[in-house]
């Protein structure tokens, strides 16, 4: 049961490589963010003894029992299992067509390279943005090429002129590999096998690819007002996810509520697979808290109706949730968002006119001041902290120093950055607040899925 082999040939071999191939078909799982841990492996490899390894759906039954926890990890987990279990001639045509693919790309950004040239010199572009390039039109590519012919030729021009260009197209190719979406189902690093990358592509492809709307991929600043309202919906879909999957945790019982099914096949591999012994799980009594503070400053107002709407679904989605707002100072806000009630427009309206801190100056550091002065209180080992910001703020060390002192007292402090992830580099606050924060690049509904998909298990894992 290799890569590439399909589970129906069987073969006398077949048992011998079962392990080496799970473990094989785990790494794929583990890059398309589907978590599974040592011991769910061992769970597989002993399921996989007890059923007959000629069917192919009691083998992705048995695998899928032991080794999918969430609903949502069910599409990631069927697609890899066909294109893994696939048939030698399949495997190696696919494998043939993504190495062809893949040299067709390097020769279009070589040749890419070789247009986007001032005065004879290559500019100095990134690998994406040379990649945004070659997915533009005719027309467009053709427009950009006259800019730098025009701007090259100019009278009294000369190489100090390089880096200004350089800079106008960096930032127009950025603008349209964030509208185009160009990254957005490339989420996974490379595994370094050809055959297993492959199957990870083609994964990707073909579920977070078929499902995405490309509205998730645009800049929030920038989504028309008449797509607002399905923006609305997708955010605040988004929020809920995100609040359950923090919230949601499980333990033993001897109640008959729940199934765990992992335990039930972990406890019943000594009866040869026959489920004698059932085990249950329930809720537990005590969930993380949810701690919310949003910079509504003048610098992150672009994003005011993405933040109003992000508090409004977590409020609606969970309860306990504490929220706050923040600018020159901080706002408790959790009193003025009803839990559990979709937000109106006239909630939002309301919700900015009493505010006193909307749209002013940003000072974290005295926010945070305040948050550890009348708020200490919320500040605990079962909290969850979600900061939305482009770390923008006077009063950046004192703010350093507060979150330094944050951090130990709550479970995770998980940053949400609306700054574009190639313009950390030039802000010193990112450096500053990421070594407390687990900070994430979030300017699009497509980060902030990606944010839930894959990112947040480690903060349900360490419950």
């Amino acid at each position: 049961m290799s890569a590439g082999r399909s589970v129906d040939d069987g073969g006398p071999d077949l048992a011998l490589q079962l392990q080496e191939n799970l473990v094989r078909f785990v790494h794929v799982l583990r890059h398309l963010g589907v978590p599974v841990n040592p011991a769910e492996t061992v769970d597989g490899l002993a399921a996989l003894e007890l059923v007959d390894l000629g069917s192919r759906g009691e083998v992705r039954a048995a695998l899928r029992a032991t080794l999918v926890k969430t609903e949502g990890h069910a599409p990631l987990f069927d697609k890899a299992f066909d294109l893994f279990f696939a048939r030698p001639e399949e495997r190696q045509a696919r494998t043939a067509e993504r190495l062809q693919a893949r040299d067709a790309r390097r020769a279009r950004l070589e040749a890419a390279n070789a247009e986007l040239a001032f005065q004879g010199e290559p500019l100095e572009l990134t690998p994406e943005q040379i990649e945004t390039y070659t997915r533009l039109g005719e027309v467009q590519q053709e427009r950009l090429r006259d800019f730098l012919s025009e701007t090259s030729a100019g009278y009294g021009v000369d190489g100090k002129l390089q880096a200004l260009v350089e800079s106008i197209v960096r930032g127009y190719l950025d603008r349209l590999r964030r509208e185009m979406g160009v990254e957005a189902n490339r989420p996974h690093a490379r595994t370094g096998d050809d055959d297993l990358d492959t199957v990870v592509e083609g994964t990707v492809d073909a579920v977070v690819g078929s499902e995405a709307d490309p509205m998730i991929h645009r800049d929030m600043k920038d989504i028309a007002e008449a797509d607002l309202p399905r923006a609305t919906i997708l955010i605040r879909r988004l929020a809920r996810r995100l609040a359950t999957r923090l919230s949601r945790r499980y333990r033993e019982t001897h109640k008959r509520s729940r199934p765990n099914m992992r335990r039930t096949i972990r406890s019943n591999i000594r009866h040869g697979g026959v489920l004698f012994d059932l085990r249950y799980r329930e809720r537990k009594i005590t969930r993380p808290k949810l701690l919310l503070i949003c910079d509504v400053s003048g610098s992150m107002a672009r994003y005011t109706a993405f933040i109003l709407e992000f508090i409004f679904g977590l409020r609606a989605a969970v309860s306990g949730v504490e929220a706050f707002v923040f600018s020159e100072q901080l706002e408790r806000i959790t009193g003025l968002v009803a839990p559990g009630v979709a937000a109106r427009a006239q909630d939002l309206a309301k919700l900015v006119d009493k505010s006193k801190v909307w749209g002013r100056g940003t000072d974290l550091g005295a926010s945070l001041e305040t948050l550890f002065e009348k708020h200490e209180n919320l500040l605990s080992r079962d909290t969850v902290a979600i900061i939305v910001s482009d770390t923008k703020t006077l009063g950046a060390d004192q703010a350093d120093d507060l979150l330094r002192k944050m951090k130990p007292r709550v479970k995770e402090i998980l940053w949400l950055n609306t700054l574009p992830r190639e313009d950390w580099p030039s802000h010193r606050t990112v450096g500053l607040f990421a070594r407390h924060s687990d900070m994430r690049e979030c300017y699009t509904l497509a980060h902030l899925e990606q944010v839930i998909r894959v990112g947040v298990g480690r903060h349900m894992r360490a419950t």
